[in-house]
């Protein structure tokens, strides 16, 4: 591997605690492909990564751009999806589903800004605001095992038709779809008056979503198990509005709260269990308390233990029977 230090442009591949797993240089051409294939200049061998995925290209006076090239799943740069070819700086984090790398440069370009950017008079303001949110996390469970036993073509009808669903549950129940990352979803709901039935419905678009994953692998003959969902749920102050360059603004919402979300999800195996609730979401429903099981995690971006609440989708439809009315 070559050492990232000693190259002027390279793409670095980091994991889930920021080791770095692959250096890539980007030298000597002025294309550089990113796909599953192994023709690409550099191969992903996931099943979120298409064929041809993504290229970077080289502009004048080295400034680097990446475009999607019609991926399923899409490109994001700094969690943001990108529809057009965009320009990369040095630190930007390129995110292909579950696979996040770092666009390194040693001498970044200044790109040119044009006269709206320079002028604050003709910029538009970006509508951003704190606000208490409830987070849910849900994905498919041994999602990569499944891509490889029933192939590209029908795991990527099921996850059209996947995310298709989805969508309209978590609307249905008064969420937003903040993104999809391959086979998982980040929904948001903003705190109304209620936040108690904010916290339920939440609850609700999980179990929705869950039946409604187990139903659909029914329908799918080549499915050779029950297809089950992993999910979490936190409560908490986080940044949310329309962000992004003009003409590209997205809703979204960034924070530690979203970040202990998708932690909370990823022990849910671990745990036993087919949810993961922070306390600070249950201590908003005092009588769920006694339908789940407490136990507290050591969490990565938290200090001391996060107090969950976890239980299966039986537990959590016997707890929304009894407590829950859609408004």
């Amino acid at each position: 591997m070559a050492d990232s230090s000693e190259l002027p442009v390279s793409l670095k591949q980091i994991d889930a605690a920021g080791a770095v797993e692959n250096t890539w240089p980007l030298g000597g051409k002025n294309t550089f492909r990113i796909g599953r294939s192994t023709d690409n200049y550099i191969a992903l061998p996931y099943s979120w990564v298409s064929r041809k995925h993504a290229m970077i290209q080289v502009e004048q006076n080295d400034v680097y751009s990446i475009i999607d090239l019609g991926s399923a799943n899409g490109t994001s740069v700094n969690n943001k999806r990108i529809l057009t070819p965009t320009h990369l700086q040095s630190g930007d984090i390129i995110a292909i589903g579950n696979t996040n790398i770092i666009f390194f440069q040693k001498s970044s370009p200044a790109l040119q800004k044009d006269q709206d950017e320079e002028d604050p008079e003709n910029q538009t303001v970006a509508f951003i605001q704190k606000e208490i949110v409830t987070i849910l996390v849900c994905d498919i469970a041994e999602y990569t095992r499944l891509s490889e036993k029933i192939g590209d073509n029908l795991i990527s009808k099921l996850l059209r038709a996947w995310t298709g669903k989805v969508t309209a549950i978590v609307r249905k129940n008064n969420g937003i779809v903040d993104k999809f990352i391959g086979d998982a979803v980040l929904a948001i709901w903003k705190s109304g008056p209620d936040l108690k039935q904010t916290v339920n419905q939440a609850l609700m678009t999980a179990l929705e979503i869950s039946e409604y994953t187990r139903s659909i692998g029914y329908k799918i003959p080549e499915v050779p198990w029950e297809l089950k969902i992993h999910a979490a749920l936190n409560t908490g102050e986080a940044i949310i509005g329309n962000m992004g360059v003009d003409g590209q603004r997205d809703f979204t919402v960034i924070g530690n709260v979203v970040n202990i979300a998708f932690r909370l999800e990823s022990l849910t195996s671990k745990a036993g269990v087919d949810i993961l609730i922070s306390g600070d979401a249950i201590d908003i429903l005092e009588e769920a308390k006694i339908h789940f099981t407490s136990k507290k995690y050591a969490v990565r971006g938290k200090e001391g233990e996060v107090q969950t609440y976890g239980c299966t989708f039986n537990q959590l439809r016997d707890y929304l029977v009894d407590n829950y009315q859609p408004s």
